[in-house]
């Protein structure tokens, strides 16, 4: 019997960056009374809230594990209680300057500048680098895109391998580093510390990994749901929320 569901967000409980759909949203409800409820995102937390709102998370969620889970959220508060904040707690979090010196990060940022500046994409938007203290989000398009730009990007990158190929020469470039390259969402690519990927989360879950179930969509290679699906007990590769829809209906 599974203790905990394990939930990414974009792709599998929402469409990418977009808000969640009532459907999914009662399902979650329905069955938070049976299973403990994580999410595990490569996103930060205020993205969290914009796509899933605050009541949804502080009612299904007992944690909100967000950067590939280095930085974690306790939600399961008592809504009932008077007098007390409704404000998720943060519990954990850790930061590449603790591992890295800023000559270290700043060569690291040009390094991704310099590779999307040469970069053939059909559109280039902005934003190509986000700071998120434990995890630097990296995307070829840049995360300014529109949700067309985001799609036409998405077709050429399954159909040119883009991302690996950045991922690739990365992993050549930065050898000795200790830094991990995982595919996250549409167009991004998440930089981490080898080892701060999503089962980095597991670290502040108190069922075991072969107790969980975890829902994602990107359990492929470099994809960076590949390793945490790999070790949970149980895993779907969900192919969007309608998907993840049917499947909640059998818990």
């Amino acid at each position: 019997m599974s203790k905990a569901l394990i939930f990414d967000m974009d792709g599998t409980l929402t469409q990418p960056r977009k808000t969640i759909s009532d459907e999914v949203a009662h399902q979650l409800r329905r069955i938070t009374s049976t299973h403990k409820m994580y999410l595990v995102t490569g996103s930060e937390y205020a993205k969290v809230e914009q796509q899933l709102g605050a009541d949804l998370i502080l009612r299904v969620f007992d944690k909100v594990f967000c950067c590939n889970g280095t930085v974690v959220y306790n939600t399961n508060l008592d809504l009932d209680a008077e007098g007390v904040s409704f404000e998720p707690e943060m519990i954990h979090q850790v930061d590449l300057t603790d591992h890295y010196s800023q000559a270290d990060i700043n060569h690291i940022i040009s390094v991704l500048l310099k590779y999307a500046a040469k970069n053939h994409t059909r559109y280039k938007t902005g934003t190509f680098v986000e700071w998120r203290r434990s995890q630097i989000n990296f995307s070829l398009i840049g995360r300014d895109c529109t949700t067309d730009q985001r799609e036409d990007y998405a077709k050429w990158d399954k159909k040119s391998g883009d991302r690996d190929k950045a991922i690739e020469f990365f992993e050549r470039e930065f050898k000795g580093y200790g830094l991990c390259f995982r595919k996250g969402g549409q167009i991004s690519i998440d930089i981490t510390r080898a080892g701060w990927d999503k089962t980095y989360a597991f670290e502040n879950i108190a069922e075991k990994p072969d107790k969980c179930v975890f829902f994602g969509d990107n359990i492929i290679p470099y994809g960076n749901d590949w390793e945490i699906a790999a070790k949970c007990g149980k895993h779907y590769v969900v192919r969007n929320p309608l998907h993840l829809l049917e499947i909640l209906k059998t818990y």
